[in-house]
């Protein structure tokens, strides 16, 4: 039997791509080298192109180094269905796998992949992650246009990187630029690709407590307070929700919101925790193990840019889901002081 015959969740992947320059290496190297407390896989065309320090190294196996942080660097030589089914086969299996695409590859081709029915099971499509180059996205010659807004269409977050080397209006350009290509996309703006980590690997704990805001909230130990810059609000209830209004209102969410993740406590399958997670634009409400001796109830995290809930609008939206409630959902129009301009 296969390691991941016996997988009881399917392992998250999150596909990383961008044009030639943007910053996706830069990135991947902030992943490996972070404190993240994660076994994570990093596939890529060519690791040697990684800045691994040697003292993070435990092992070499052929086209994979094992480091001390518990990931995994692995070139991908042929087949990419193949490399990741090798990954599984490990005795441990990986929390998390990162694929980082050629900067000319198409991230849809790639994604398509992982939704086979016969693999469902076992991995689960979390992101689609695209690094923008601020300075020279709009530059790059016409033949290859077509491709990068190709890139930006499939994101799910969207990094605008280098903005260090932008006035303010060429960074407001670009960002509306993206905007005209995907409104409903999460955008970050950040310098050598620092991005923090906790907003981009959505796994770990699905029993959330509202004591957890803390550790969901993006934090990392450099200089630059990221948490400065986003904002978190948690929701609770002991009351069953009603599935269909629950999904009605996480579609309604702002774009302001980068994610949100928590335990759902569902009218329809009461005795079964629903497992939620909105990465970008992307939702996912799965259906979970039993509740066992613990008492149900809804326990949900977000996270936003700044200023980006209106906790109050959020408590009734929520509220309204209860099942059996009288009153009507908070119309959509009411989020126009939290939503993007697009």
């Amino acid at each position: 039997m296969h390691a991941y015959d016996e997988l009881k969740t399917p392992i998250p992947i999150t596909i990383l791509t961008g044009f030639l320059g943007a910053g996706k290496t830069t990135l991947l190297n902030r992943i490996i080298q972070g404190d993240h407390g994660l076994k994570i896989a990093v596939l890529v065309n060519d690791f040697g192109a990684i800045n691994i320090d040697t003292e993070l190294i435990v092992s070499v196996d052929g086209e994979s180094v094992s480091l001390s942080n518990g990931c995994i660097c692995c070139t991908i030589r042929d087949d990419l269905l193949f490399a990741v089914l090798k990954i599984l086969r490990k005795q441990h299996p990986p929390d998390y796998i990162i694929i980082e695409a050629s900067g000319i590859s198409d991230p849809v081709a790639i994604a398509a992949t992982f939704l086979l029915p016969d693999i469902r099971h076992m991995l689960r499509l979390e992101s689609i992650l695209t690094v923008v180059d601020a300075e020279q996205v709009r530059d790059v010659h016409k033949q290859y246009s077509e491709l990068i807004e190709d890139q930006i269409q499939a994101a799910d977050f969207v990094i605008v990187n280098k903005i260090d080397l932008v006035d303010v209006t060429q960074r407001v350009t670009i960002e509306n630029w993206v905007k005209s290509l995907v409104p409903r996309a999460r955008i970050i703006a950040t310098t050598h690709a620092d991005v923090p980590l906790s907003m981009l690997l959505g796994v770990g704990r699905y029993r959330i407590t509202l004591d957890t805001v803390h550790d969901v909230l993006p934090h990392d130990h450099h200089s630059h307070n990221h948490g400065a810059e986003f904002m978190s609000w948690s929701y609770s209830s002991e009351h069953p929700l009603s599935i269909r209004l629950v999904r009605e209102t996480l579609k309604q969410l702002p774009v302001t919101i980068m994610r949100a993740k928590g335990l759902v406590y569902i009218a329809e399958a009461p005795d079964r925790r629903v497992i939620m997670h909105i990465v970008g634009r992307r939702i996912s409400l799965t259906m979970g193990d039993a509740w066992g001796s613990e008492s149900p109830r809804t326990q949900i995290v977000v996270i936003s840019t700044p200023n980006g809930i209106n906790c109050e609008l959020m408590n009734m939206q929520f509220d309204a889901c209860q099942a059996g409630v009288a009153h009507a959902p908070v119309a959509v129009d009411d989020w126009q002081v939290v939503r993007h301009t697009t």
